[in-house]
Formats: C-alpha cells, structure tokens, sequence
C-alpha cells in the first residue's frame, strides 16, 4: 500500500507572542520568510519550536519550554492588551487535507500563580474535537493546568499522530566550528547548531547512508570546485568523520576531513542531509551564510529535489536575494514580516496585489518586488546611514 502523504504546517496563527500580538501565515511545503532585523523571523520558527518542546516525551512540557525562554513574561508581546493570553492556533495536515488536525493552545499567567498554565487546550481532528481542556476562571488549583494534554503521554493517546509531529520538528542553525568539534557528537544530542551531525550521519544503517551520501555528494560538485565524492569513517577511537576527495594534479585524488572543510561546505552539508531526513518540518536560519550567491540561488531546487526523497516540509528565515530570485520560487512560498505599532505581520506574497501584479505582468522577479519592503523604515538610505553611525 503507498504511504501516507507526510504532515506538514498548513497554517499557524499567533496571538500576543513576542512580535505578533496577531498574525496568521499559511504555509506551503517549501518556505522562505523574509523581513528586516529583529521584525520577528526567528521568533516565528521559535514559535513551532516551542509546540516542539512541549512535545518532548523527555526534557519537555510547558514549564520547561517557557522557563528556557526567560519565563511567561518574556515570551509574551509587549503590545498585549486585553485577553494578554498567549496562543497558538496551528492547522497540521496534508494538500489533499490542510486541516486534518488542529491545535489550539492558550496560555495565561493568573494573579497569584507563579508559573504559565493552560487556559484552554483543544485538539481537532478532521474538524471533530477529540481533546479538550479549559481552566475554569474560579479555579485555585493551579497544578492542574501546568502541564498541556500534548505533553502527557497518559492524556494524548486520541492525537498521538499530532505529538509526535510536534515532537519531529527540527531546527538548525549550523555553526562550522562546533561541527568540527569531535566531542560533540557525544555530548549534543539534538543540537540545532550541528553538534550532532555526524553521530546523526553515523546511525544511519550503511545501506541506507551510503546512497545518501551519494546524493550529497551529487548537490556539492556544483558548489564546491573539484569535488568528487563523500564518506564516513571512524576514527582510531571511533568518533565519525567525513572525508571528501578532490580532483587534483596528484594521480590520487586529495582527501580532506571536516575539520579542513570550508564554513560553507559544511553549513551546506548539514543543511542537505538534515533535509533528506524523514521527520516533522526543517526549521532553517540563514542557510545561505558562508555560500557563493550562484550556489545560494540553487538552494530552493536542492531543496525541492531532496524534499522527494523525505517528503519533509522546509521553512526558512533568508535575506538572500538569490534565493528569492531563483527559479521555481512561487508567490506562495515567500512570507514577509512587517513591523508595526501593534506587533508584527506576517504577509504571504500572493496575497499583496502590488507585489502579484509586479510580478505576473511587470517582470520583476519576487525577489525585486519583496525585498525593498523589508527595508527598515529608519534607514531609507546612506545618508542617514551615515547619520546614524557617526
């Protein structure tokens, strides 16, 4: 029988946190968020990573997902007015199906509690309620609504499929020099910064991790001059490293390990593998950092190519024009964040008339027609630059 069509984020709305004291954004298989500094972007990603956190069977739950990220006050928007609650509102499903699951999360910090506790907690399926939990307003026991049905594995059993969705998410932001770092496949696991990398690449049965490799390999000759191929071996005291070889004036290609591989190569590497990886969607900071614009322009086709191996859905933050200018990019695909003086907004491209018709019958690429509205407003140009770093 084929397999199910993997989950993906549909639509995901925010209500008083951080930035967005109201935004709605729906997602396609393949994002890519723009918008000036400190508008919101990551905080968007921090949002799905915290639905993630939650459902961490271990190391997880409520109170330690809003204390990791400075307790209920520093997570909730300081443009909240009346209801401050914080919430989530999250479809979770397929194209066939947008809405196969829905997730709705409020949180609130009552006068006198010392931690978040849920307000309501309900769960959707196929439009039917199969979980539903809400705090009634006279209630002293606080204990009771610390910790969401989505972390409690004896309560979640009706949308397990929905937890361990949650629970699948990833995020990454590679940094070289932790990569490079050969305790850290140890020590890190889980680690957004690629710490866990090559332990990741190393459990993978050979089988399985060869072909990949392979693929990766593939995607790297069109970035990296004389590439030829990738592998992974152990050292003497077992540790994991990857080995490429380049084609060079010796009769026998030259070897190289990771710990000599350019920033690039390796933000790249951890970038393609992490895509063809089965799991919950790819959360991805700036992965053009450290690349040539021609490679960062083929970003969204690597992406698009691995996505039909894994099927996994790939949302990233970019400033990158090449990205955006790259072939194959829809309107559907770019979301921008705007600051206002009630919070940010999250506006999907196709949905911005200026932008479609610049776009379907002016000739701009979107990234021509996108990105001078993610300029900040402070700064319009060198003049004032200039002003302000005097």
């Amino acid at each position: 029988m084929p397999s199910s069509p993997p989950l993906r984020f549909t639509r995901v709305k925010l209500v008083n946190w951080r930035n967005f004291r109201d935004a709605e954004v729906r997602f396609s298989a393949r994002a890519f968020v723009v918008g000036p500094n400190a508008s919101g972007k990551s905080n968007l990603l921090d949002a799905l990573r915290f639905l993630r956190d939650l459902a961490k069977p271990v190391g997880g739950g409520l109170a330690a997902a809003v204390e990791e990220r400075g307790g209920f006050t520093a997570i909730r928007c300081l443009e909240a007015r009346r209801p401050s609650h914080v919430e989530f509102d999250v479809d979770v499903g397929t194209d066939d199906d947008p809405a196969l699951w829905n997730y709705q999360l409020r949180l609130q910090r009552y006068r006198g509690d010392r931690m978040a506790t849920v307000e309501s907690e309900v769960v959707r399926h196929g439009g039917s309620v199969v979980s539903e939990h809400v705090r009634p307003k006279e209630t002293l026991d606080t204990l009771a609504f610390s910790q969401t049905k989505l972390e409690q594995v004896a309560q979640n059993g009706t949308f397990r499929e929905l937890q361990q969705f949650f629970g699948s998410i990833r995020y990454l932001h590679v940094v070289p020099q932790i990569v490079r770092d050969a305790r850290r496949h140890v020590i890190a696991p889980d680690d957004p910064h690629g710490g866990d990398l090559l332990r990741r690449i190393k459990e993978m049965p050979a089988k399985a991790r060869a072909p990949r490799l392979r693929r990766v390999a593939q995607a790297l000759k069109v970035a990296v001059p004389q590439f030829l191929d990738l592998t992974l071996e152990d050292d003497a005291e077992g540790r994991p490293h990857l080995y490429a070889s380049y084609d060079q004036w010796r009769r026998t290609a030259a070897r190289q390990s990771e710990e000599m591989f350019s920033d690039g190569t390796l933000r790249l590497i951890g970038f393609l593998w992490s895509i063809t990886e089965k799991g919950g969607p790819l959360l991805l900071e700036e992965p053009e950092l450290s690349l040539h614009d021609a490679v960062v322009q083929l970003l969204p086709a690597m992406i698009r190519r691995a996505q039909r191996f894994s099927g996994r859905q790939v949302i990233a933050t970019t400033h990158s024009y090449a990205i955006l200018a790259a072939p194959g990019v829809a309107l559907e695909d770019v979301h921008r964040v705007d600051v206002t003086p009630n919070g940010s907004v999250i506006e999907t491209a196709s949905a911005n008339d200026r932008v479609v018709e610049q776009v379907t019958e002016g000739g701009w690429t979107i990234a021509d027609a996108v990105l001078p509205l993610t300029k900040p407003r402070n700064v319009q140009d060198l003049a004032t630059l200039d002003v302000v770093t005097r």
